[in-house]
């Protein structure tokens, strides 16, 4: 399954880092396509990013402040629409704090160890 992942950057609450770890998880349970993440790779960037959403069975947008004020997700979520492109919703602050809770349970799981 090819899963198109939306998001914004302007707002700082995405990251490349958090991006790469994303496209890590996915990618064990579908096919996505990350534009930051392929960024280096591509040649023709936004004939690249419109052929990756024609061939998504879903996109993933990454909710943040600033997402409904990027022109690039508000076409992104048109051809969605215009597709019949079904839109899932996760919001970025979910990440982040599973990301922080995983650490928390990370460290809390060596200190039991260590006792």
């Amino acid at each position: 399954m090819n899963i198109f992942v939306s998001y914004t950057r302007r707002d700082g609450m995405v990251t490349n880092t958090l991006l790469h770890e994303l496209n890590d998880y996915l990618h064990s349970i579908c096919t996505p396509f990350i534009h930051a993440v392929e960024e280096p790779n591509i040649y023709w960037q936004q004939l690249s990013v419109v052929n990756a959403l024609f061939r998504s069975h879903a996109i993933l947008l990454i909710g943040s402040p600033s997402v409904n004020q990027s022109p690039w997700v508000k076409f992104e979520l048109f051809l969605a629409k215009v597709l019949l492109i079904p839109v899932l919703h996760l919001d970025a602050s979910f990440i982040i704090n599973l990301k922080h809770n995983k650490a928390l349970n990370t460290d809390t799981a060596k200190k039991r160890h260590a006792c």
